[in-house]
């Protein structure tokens, strides 16, 4: 892997860590697919799942591993537990076993969460080209998950493809009005563009104080530059010319 992959692949990941904890609470993704997906698990496991997840958006994979261990004792392996186990794996860097959790889940009822997974850890491999095709197929899946859309987004925007990565940003941001972290990320990108005043004026019309407007200037000067890929035919429009930006 090369310097360069590397860095991307830290900034990703530390990006979506850092940030994680302003999304709102969602469905995972793909869940919606496909309603049998819940019948395998009682009210009270199910209860035990949502602690699960939150011990993974609060940074706790050693304890959210010890949980699923706990329930798979009881012989229970339904596929929501596979890609939180995955999850809480990948978050400890064992990637072979996470991305075999991942694939098997890929024709599966939470085929969007998988791939989404996938992608974030292609990201941490520094794969960016397999990670942003990988969160694609977790948008395709998953279209108004903001989650997804944030990922996919700040992956498009290390890779310089701003349009793209906007588009996903300001959809997330209709979808879910006040997202913290598209917003961040919304303005991380127009400074990326050079943007400064511009980036200074979206940062208040999107209520973000002048702290936390220095620390994306921050953010976005530390990313690494890359020689801009060629404009993808398919390509989604962007956003209004004013908004730009991204961030961590």
């Amino acid at each position: 892997m090369s310097n360069t992959s590397r860095n991307q692949a830290c900034i990703l990941v530390l990006a979506i860590a850092l940030s994680g904890c302003a999304l709102p609470a969602h469905t995972p993704a793909g869940a919606q697919a496909d309603s049998s997906c819940g019948t395998e698990l009682s009210p009270t496991d199910n209860t035990r799942l949502a602690g699960i997840e939150q011990l993974l958006r609060e940074g706790k994979p050693y304890a959210a591993l010890a949980q699923l261990d706990a329930l798979a004792a009881q012989g229970k392996r339904p596929p929501q537990l596979d890609l939180a186990r995955a999850d809480a794996l990948r978050r400890i860097d064992r990637l072979e076993q996470a991305e075999s959790l991942y694939r098997g889940s890929l024709n599966g009822c939470l085929q969007g969460r998988a791939w989404h997974g996938l992608g974030l850890l292609q990201a941490q491999r520094g794969q960016q080209a397999n990670s942003i095709a990988s969160l694609e197929q977790a948008r395709n899946l998953q279209p108004t998950d903001a989650r997804v859309r944030n990922d996919l987004g700040y992956a498009l925007l290390l890779a310089q493809r701003f349009d793209d990565a906007r588009f996903e940003f300001l959809t997330v941001l209709e979808l879910v009005p006040g997202d913290a972290r598209a917003a961040r990320n919304l303005v991380v990108l127009t400074l990326r563009e050079g943007r400064t005043d511009k980036a200074r004026e979206l940062a208040a019309s999107l209520g973000l104080d002048a702290a936390t407007m220095e620390r994306l200037m921050q953010s976005s000067a530390a990313l690494p530059t890359v020689t801009p890929p060629a404009p993808s035919s398919s390509a989604a429009p962007g956003g209004p010319p004013a908004a730009t930006a991204t961030q961590p």
